[in-house]
């Protein structure tokens, strides 16, 4: 019954968001719907504790620890877009204020469509079906992207919807040659694709096959994830969607291309053992750190800054995996949810300079503690999790990479890891220092009188949980969370035994 309400909540809420004529009562109501589905996902995360995994639809439908991790980043970030898409929706004249309603209504139907998509990416058993989920993302985050309808967002889309499809259809590939491998060695046609009896049979599995078909999964998932060097859409379309959309694309899609390398790694490393998979997501995590260095160095558009900082942590991410030594691996997992955590922050935070200063050129954002106290704190408070200051979650996860890395002498890879990092901390800490404490441009700069104040109430409640669980999980993290952590590290290491 739990499994099932976790497909029904969203797509019911986009469907009773059509119904209100009052802006304020759809967004409401979309908060309340996402309210109720992330206290059904945490519920059950304590089923899949309890339980181990668990099996739904004719198993079609398969939870573990790894899914369950998933779910609770699907389900709190969608809480959180709901609440500062609140006021930010209808209060945005930087890129379109919405007048007409039914568009306000379209987006609320899209946005819970999409959040329905990722999770049935996170939940599904059969790797087709996981394909097939993935491909619904693309799809349906494509008309958010493009949602104001103007040349550059609906460009951005289009590049979107063509690199990841084209991507996308490299991971189908190496879906096929797996299946191909299982009827090669005689498993079951019919379970061929299953997670759960694909895991049974991978050791009898075809090893050079299975290589070649993980390269194509690392190319074609790589593209979801935004792993360099086919990470050319991610600049364009986090920056160009509406500024809730940004941080669901940033803090759970692109880890949902992520979590699909790792079910593929699994079997994988079950059929050829580790170091294969662990090679080649090491090359492409320090790629993406890498090629990310310049790009937040010479930035001047906030959202875009943001966009690369994605590019750079789905590649810390890929490094802590690629290392994989247990430590590694735990740190890699943590990662996913302190980076989702702080860059859902900073893209509220952007947008609340963009709504104030008229503008998203971080040339005319400046003085945004004088502007808005709040938010220009937590410019400052995010930006220093965001780069890797102690004593935020971000610096522990690293740490624990870093660790993993020197623990399995991955010594000129943990070098260039602390290098790059350091870089980016140096030029985020630049940017954020000029927007945070710069001179109050002229109001005759950019044609808009800038007043004082914040923007609305929604969008500091929308900060404030991210803003707490940031400096909670940099010196604790809640037992519950730690063991689904433990669990998932035991799900990621299962091919690392060998």
């Amino acid at each position: 019954m739990e499994v099932s309400l976790l497909f029904l909540i969203p797509f019911i809420t986009g469907l009773l968001c059509l119904l209100p004529k009052s802006s304020q009562w759809i967004g409401r109501i979309q908060s309340i719907g996402m309210v109720i589905l992330f206290g059904l996902g945490l519920l059950i995360v304590k089923d899949i504790i309890q339980q181990g995994s668990i099996h739904a639809f004719r198993n079609t439908v398969y939870l573990d620890a790894l899914s369950g991790l998933m779910i609770f980043l699907v389900t709190i970030l969608s809480l959180l877009a709901s609440l500062y898409s609140i006021g930010y929706m209808v209060n945005n004249d930087v890129e379109e204020k919405i007048q007409n309603p039914w568009k306000l209504k379209r987006y609320y139907f899209l946005l819970n469509i999409f959040i329905l998509t990722m999770l049935m990416v996170v939940t599904a058993n059969s790797l087709g079906v996981l394909w097939i989920s993935i491909e619904l993302t693309t799809l349906v985050s494509a008309f958010l992207v493009g949602y104001y309808n103007k040349e550059t967002p609906v460009e951005a889309a289009w590049k979107y919807i063509i690199l990841c499809t084209v991507g996308i259809a490299f991971a189908m590939i190496g879906i096929v040659l797996s299946y191909y491998a299982v009827t090669h060695a005689g498993g079951i046609r019919e379970q061929g694709l299953n997670w759960d009896y694909l895991i049974t049979i991978a050791h009898k599995l075809d090893p050079h096959l299975m290589k070649v078909a993980f390269v194509f999964i690392l190319i074609g998932f790589g593209t979801k994830a935004g792993l360099a060097p086919m990470h050319t859409w991610l600049p364009d379309a986090h920056s160009e969607a509406p500024t809730p959309v940004s941080a669901l694309l940033s803090g759970v899609l692109i880890k949902c291309g992520i979590y699909s390398i790792i079910r593929f790694a699994i079997l994988t490393n079950l059929s050829v053992g580790a170091e294969f998979t662990n090679k080649m997501i090491l090359i492409f995590g320090l790629l993406s750190i890498g090629i990310s260095v310049p790009f937040i160095l010479v930035q001047r558009q906030v959202k875009r800054l943001l966009a690369y900082h994605s590019l750079e942590h789905i590649g810390i991410i890929a490094t802590g995996l690629g290392f994989g030594t247990t430590t590694a691996i735990f740190g890699a997992l943590f990662h996913m949810i302190n980076h989702a955590m702080v860059k859902s922050l900073m893209f509220f935070t952007s947008g609340n300079l963009a709504l104030k200063f008229h503008s998203k050129d971080m040339e005319h954002i400046k003085g945004a503690m004088q502007v808005l106290p709040i938010s220009g704190i937590v410019l400052l408070i995010g930006g220093l999790a965001l780069a890797g200051s102690p004593p935020f979650s971000i610096f522990t996860s690293e740490f624990y990479i870093l660790t993993g890395g020197i623990q399995g002498n991955h010594w000129i890879a943990s070098i260039l890891f602390v290098l790059f990092l350091t870089i980016v901390f140096g030029g985020l800490t630049f940017h954020l220092v000029q927007m945070a404490i710069g001179p109050i441009p002229s109001s005759g700069s950019n044609m808009h009188e800038i007043s004082k104040g914040e923007i609305n109430r929604s969008s500091l409640i929308a900060m404030l949980i991210p803003l707490s669980m940031v400096c909670l999980l940099g010196c604790w993290i809640p037992p519950p969370l730690l063991q689904i952590l433990n669990e998932s590290v035991k799900i990621v290491n299962l091919g690392h035994a060998l």
